[in-house]
């Protein structure tokens, strides 16, 4: 590969660094709203299109040193690879969401459950928020359970905080409880019993969700069957065969 002029040299390092101090924001910004189940932080994340460069000249790098012997091919197979960083880059972006969306969706029941627990003891519903982040296990549901006990110490309506926390992680449920907490205060209803029944939705909507995972499971096998294991025994059975028919062809 043909030594660049320095000043090209430098120039070039002088923008890789200024692109690396907004992408490394970005991909900070990405952890702290994963971190908290903040997903609409991250539609799209702060820097993104920065942070898109900045993955696909890291992933191009490493190609271009390992073949920086081919001359002008050594860049060709760089710039290929920093294109495909670059637009594979949302791809592990909505993955890490699902990700965390559906950890949360999960952890959902058993902290309805402990929050209901705590009012049917007689806690107000900020006190079986703060008792339910003391006991449930880390988890980003945790984390945002944490940002509305803040929110409501500031002063925010316990209801739209959990609107809020139901806005910043998409889950539904949380919208569905909003409204059957105020349709039970309005009535003079105990809230403690619409939590619990929450709960149970929660659980069954998790369950079910298993059972899609377990129904999809044999059919995955059945894939990684068809378009490996079966290839693989038919090249290793291949020579045997032709062996036993050049024995009796000759």
């Amino acid at each position: 590969m043909p030594e660049l002029p320095w000043f090209v040299l430098v120039a070039s390092s002088v923008s890789v660094f200024g692109l690396s101090v907004f992408a490394l924001r970005g991909l900070l910004e990405i952890r702290d709203a994963l971190r908290v189940a903040d997903l609409s932080r991250l539609s799209p994340p702060a820097h993104w299109p920065l942070t898109r460069c900045w993955l696909g000249v890291a992933a191009g790098v490493p190609v271009l040193l390992a073949t920086s012997r081919l001359g002008a091919a050594a860049w060709l197979a760089a710039a290929v690879t920093a294109a495909l960083g670059y637009q594979a880059a949302p791809v592990f972006l909505a993955a890490a969401c699902r990700r965390v969306e559906q950890e949360a969706r999960d952890d959902l029941a058993l902290h309805l459950d402990l929050i209901a627990l705590a009012m049917e003891a007689g806690s107000r519903l900020p006190a079986a928020l703060a008792m339910c982040v003391e006991r449930v296990p880390a988890g980003a549901l945790k984390r945002a359970w944490s940002l509305v006990i803040l929110e409501i110490h500031d002063g925010v309506d316990p209801f739209e905080a959990l609107r809020g926390l139901e806005q910043r992680t998409g889950l539904n449920a949380l919208g569905a409880l909003v409204a059957a907490l105020r349709s039970a205060e309005r009535l003079n209803l105990e809230p403690a019993p619409v939590v619990r029944e929450r709960a149970r939705q929660c659980a069954r909507q998790r369950f079910a969700h298993a059972e899609r995972l377990a129904r999809a499971a044999p059919l995955k096998l059945w894939a990684a069957l068809v378009l490996a294991i079966a290839p693989c025994t038919l090249v290793i059975m291949a020579f045997p065969i032709a062996h036993a028919l050049a024995l009796i062809a000759g």
